[in-house]
């Protein structure tokens, strides 16, 4: 059996890179590479973990090392130390401990070899990981308390540009602070005074999206992002740190990290020269406080029977519901807030019948006789046996791409290729191996979707059934929006043309199907 290649870099790896000590994973894979030549191992793959993660969960390669390993498709993994392997909490250690411990697999560094069989191998190896672990939240709490004193000292702890600025490193010191970008800058304090002049966010948009103007992003301005600059005390002259922190959550067995706005937070004033006054600042934030986007309360009901599944079939953002306070519920229209969106809106009930009409539609599928749906059968039969061969045919890609790279490491070592020209191959091939897991992700899912739409046509009828049957009775926005997720994931929505006009005003739906 075959043995494996795992790289990836370490903080401190990274910090070597800045220095100028050379490129980390090439250096790593010609030194295990050279192991397994003297050891005389057959490589079947290397995998290289391009980003920087904490969890597995963030770690896509050692995702799929992981499944291999399991499945014992290994007969053991080469890295340069273990804490390559793990270096997150304890259940991802555990996660990485036990898929070798079970499946065999040995673990191959330059200093040892960890046999999983062996009891004093497995025992050194949980050490080493405990050890990782214990140092990596020592370096993390000291980086932690490093960047927060330079906050103090009044630097630029951002990694890009703010809008309005230029990053550029403190003079005679360490650390970074900003300089005026002064087109954009001028940009900055025109919101500013705009909004104090009661222009409210949308219409500042309108006005920036029709002379051109584009966000650090290079998109067209909105309504929030017009928003966060109001709200952000940069360009007031503070610079901040902590104020958006990452809270863990652990929801169904899954932990994740949101970040939300705490009160305790460190704002000192910075060393960058400020865009506006802190009193013009304080009475934007008035002004921002008085007119908030409140969230649905507690005890109200919802008007919109399509909340959290329309979307706007031109640039993609969510259709929102508007109408008068009294108004009842699915009366008001439905329209496009994105700034620069030339969408329709259209009275709700008209999307209704719209989207019923697709239903209806869709039923019509699945009430055909015998024949019918054999034929519609054999043709999901036909979709998942194409998305299985495309799955292949990448597969069989990435081995040829990897044994190329392969190849190009043992020319280097041969002196026959030169280390530039294998950089330049080396980003070649991995460039178009990224484009293969692009592909294989979308095949994949396709061939996910075509097998829950094979397993749920014999439930969905009755499902389809039921919906259109009780949706025109049903007594609140809440319950058809129940019914209609029962069926349906998503709705893309798109009108060219207001009803009164020459143009084209029909309502086009696009539904995702839901199949579970």
């Amino acid at each position: 059996m075959a043995y494996l290649i795992y790289l990836r870099k370490s903080r401190m790896d990274m910090e070597a890179e800045a220095r100028g000590e050379g490129e980390t994973l090439a250096r790593h894979r010609t030194a295990l590479l050279a192991l397994a030549r003297r050891m005389g191992l057959e490589i079947g793959a290397i995998y290289e973990e391009i980003v920087s993660g904490e969890t597995i969960a963030a770690r896509p390669q050692m995702q799929r090392l992981l499944s291999e390993v399991e499945a014992g498709q290994w007969e053991g993994v080469l890295v340069m130390e273990v804490e390559r392997l793990a270096r997150g909490d304890s259940i991802d250690q555990g996660i990485v401990s036990q898929a070798f411990k079970y499946s065999g697999t040995k673990i191959i560094t330059p200093a040892k070899t960890y046999d999983p069989a062996n009891e004093f191998d497995e025992e050194y190896f949980e050490f080493g990981l405990f050890m990782s672990r214990r140092e990596y939240k020592t370096i993390k709490r000291r980086m932690v308390a490093g960047r927060i004193a330079s906050v103090k000292e009044g630097k630029y702890m951002g990694k890009t540009d703010p809008y309005g600025y230029f990053r550029v490193k403190v003079p005679n010191g360490k650390g970074y602070t900003l300089k005026l970008n002064p087109p954009q800058a001028a940009i900055v304090r025109e919101v500013f005074n705009l909004r104090l002049q009661g222009v409210g966010c949308y219409m500042i948009a309108r006005r920036l999206n029709a002379r051109g103007e584009r966000t650090s992003a290079g998109i067209a301005w909105s309504a929030q992002s017009v928003r966060n600059v109001l709200r952000n005390c940069l360009y007031a002259g503070f610079v901040t740190w902590g104020h958006k922190a990452a809270q863990p959550v652990v929801r169904s067995g899954v932990l994740t990290k949101p970040r939300r706005y705490v009160a305790d937070y460190v704002k000192v004033k910075g060393m960058h020269p400020a865009l506006v006054s802190e009193a013009d600042f304080d009475a934007v934030q008035h002004l921002l406080d008085s007119t908030p986007g409140l969230p649905l309360k507690k005890g109200h009901e919802i008007k919109n029977p399509f909340v959290g599944l329309l979307y706007c079939g031109k640039c993609g953002h969510v259709i929102t519901y508007g109408a008068a306070a009294a108004a009842p519920p699915c009366t008001g229209r439905l329209d496009c807030r994105w700034a620069a969106c030339d969408n329709v809106s259209s009275f709700c009930a008209d999307v209704e019948d719209a989207v019923l009409h697709a239903l209806q539609l869709w039923l019509a599928e699945y009430e055909v006789d015998t024949d019918q749906q054999n034929s519609v059968g054999r043709e999901l039969d036909d979709r998942a046996a194409q998305a299985q061969d495309e799955i292949r045919s990448i597969h069989t890609a990435q081995r040829k791409l990897r044994t190329q790279l392969d190849r190009a490491a043992e020319l280097v070592e041969q002196e026959i290729y030169t280390p530039e020209y294998f950089v330049s191959r080396r980003n070649q091939i991995n460039a178009q191996l990224t484009e293969l897991d692009r592909a294989l992700a979308k095949a994949s899912e396709r061939a996910l979707c075509i097998d829950r739409e094979r397993r749920a046509s014999p439930s969905m009828l009755p499902k389809l059934q039921h919906v259109l049957e009780a949706y025109p009775t049903a007594q609140s926005a809440q319950e058809k929006n129940d019914l209609l997720r029962t069926v349906i994931s998503r709705i893309v929505y798109l009108k060219n043309a207001p009803e009164r006009s020459l143009g084209d005003s029909t309502i086009y739906v696009e539904i995702s199907r839901k199949f579970e």
